[in-house]
């Protein structure tokens, strides 16, 4: 799915409106219509109490309100009236008076009696917040600021229309922002990119898409950089199997994993790996995890590091399709300089995780010498790291992007929403995943499927959207399975079956 910029998103209104037998008050109709399936669907036996602005978010929430009055559910409105409504509000406020819906009109030279926000508080509401939509470019203030600061201490529930008033569609929030804190999102036709940055989820709550049938002829044509990945997307880049296929079809790779004390995390990697479709998979680790690794993934066959506890020679390298480093590997002298050998010794594209990334943070130089159509998986404090700054999430994304096309790499920059940053510039943000998943080992099962979806053929580029929403999923059915507190990374693995069963 394509995620487009907050102008973008009004040309796209603009196009629809060009190209198709609808006015602009059609089209807020439809959206109203959208909204309130919704919301019925979310709130079916409630009373509602509508706070609209001047624009035509408010425009939204005039609407909305007539449609609910229209099918007998309970409703007020507060109109607050900064200015002139814009003509689609205008002529919303007139067809909602004919109603006989009960409106308060606020002007900002009005003080509002503290009685009726007792009133409220005391009452049983669900808060509809259209006071502010898109189209909003400079933080809040004035008589909006004071009423979101007064709809948010209600402490009722609070659903927005499109987007929280106050926060913008193509940012995070910052700090002294004010903002709805909406317990529901409803949003129309696609989601906006500031819904997948974890500082907002605390304005955003729960969000929906609601489609309103703008024109598809825009969408196709109009480029973006920023997208959302769906099943769509991902059955797109599948590959499915020959039935005359054989193990040398699906590739081989080499997993370089595991030292003292930490050889469950080769353990998972390998394991994930295999259950993700490899041909063959050779695990290197230092000589303490022969035994291990041999008695718990009979399917890999294992090569042993002269050093009994970390890596010190880099094995021969020379006929894998695509390489792992990282899940387990403690940080040394001796890994950093055992990371630049391998780095030196093979132009396949590798997976880095974990100890690797640590190693490479020691040495961000590194970088130039990684081979082209690597990934790197780093969570927040891993890029952190490497960047040498802490750094907001979309202060990380345009490091990565800067990064991904100087060295022509891949980042999975890994969260609720993971960013597939990739080397041509694009971010792809994951639908998949749970919070069950935020456990040790989880991201070592990660490394084991983008390492067999790399040695099997797929891009680098496929893989990383793939082998992350491959991820994901495999989280859900687990935490559907054991629930997301008592969920494991190995559950995951054993779940990555039901991946492949739906995708085919």
């Amino acid at each position: 799915m394509k995620i487009f910029s907050t102008e973008q998103i009004k040309a796209w209104d603009r196009y629809t409106i060009a190209h198709t037998p609808i006015g602009t008050i059609d089209l807020m109709e439809r959206a109203a219509k959208a909204f309130i399936n919704q919301l019925l669907h979310l709130y079916p036996q409630e009373r509602f109490l509508v706070f609209c602005g001047s624009g035509n978010n408010g425009g939204d929430g005039l609407a909305i309100a007539r449609l609910l009055r229209q099918q007998n559910n309970q409703v007020e409105v507060w109109l607050l009236k900064d200015k002139s409504l814009s003509a689609d509000a205008q002529l919303n406020y007139d067809r909602l008076i004919a109603t006989g819906c009960p409106i308060k009109t606020i002007t900002v030279d009005k003080v509002i009696d503290e009685s009726e926000w007792l009133r409220i508080n005391a009452q049983s509401f669900v808060l509809i917040d259209a006071l502010l939509g898109t189209g909003l470019n400079r933080n809040t203030e004035g008589p909006y600021a004071e009423f979101i600061h007064r709809i948010n201490a209600t402490q009722k529930k609070i659903v927005s229309v499109d987007i929280p008033s106050g926060l913008f569609s193509d940012q995070a929030a910052k700090e002294g922002q004010v903002i709805i804190r909406a317990t529901e999102t409803i949003t129309f036709q696609i989601p906006k990119r500031s819904f997948f940055y974890t500082t907002n989820h605390r304005y955003l709550g729960n969000w929906y898409v609601v489609n309103i049938d703008l024109c598809d002829t825009y969408e196709n044509q109009t480029t973006t950089s920023i997208h959302f990945t769906q099943w769509k997307q991902i059955q797109d880049i599948y590959k499915p199997r020959s039935p005359f296929a054989h193990k040398g079809d699906f590739g081989k790779a080499l997993l370089i994993a595991g030292s003292y004390g930490m050889m469950g995390a080769a353990v998972m990697a390998a394991k994930a790996c295999l259950r993700s479709g490899v041909g063959l998979l050779k695990a290197y680790t230092p000589s303490c995890g022969l035994e291990i690794l041999q008695t718990t993934v009979p399917e890999a066959m294992v090569l042993t590091d002269p050093s009994e506890k970390e890596f010190s020679t880099v094995p021969d390298i020379s006929s894998y399709q695509a390489i792992g480093v990282g899940p387990g590997w403690h940080e040394s002298d001796q890994a950093h300089q055992f990371l630049k050998d391998i780095f030196n010794a093979s132009n396949v594209p590798m997976v880095i995780d974990a100890g690797a990334l640590n190693v490479l943070s020691k040495d961000s130089g590194l970088l130039k010498n990684i081979p082209k159509g690597s990934i790197l998986t780093p969570h927040k404090k891993e890029f952190d790291r490497l960047a040498g700054e802490e750094l907001s999430q979309q202060q990380q994304e345009e490091k990565a992007i800067a990064w991904a096309k100087q060295y022509e790499l891949q980042f999975i920059l890994k969260g609720k929403y993971s960013a597939v940053v990739l080397s041509d510039g694009t971010i792809h943000y994951n639908s998949t995943g749970n919070a069950g998943m935020a456990k040790g080992g989880s991201g070592d099962c990660l490394t084991g499927i983008l390492l067999a979806l790399l040695a099997q053929g797929y891009s680098s580029q496929q893989a990383a959207i793939l082998g992350t929403f491959l991820h994901g999923c495999a989280g859900d059915h687990a935490a559907t399975i054991h629930s997301q507190e008592a969920m494991l990374p190995s559950d995951l693995i054993e779940c990555i079956g039901a991946f492949f069963k739906k995708v085919v």
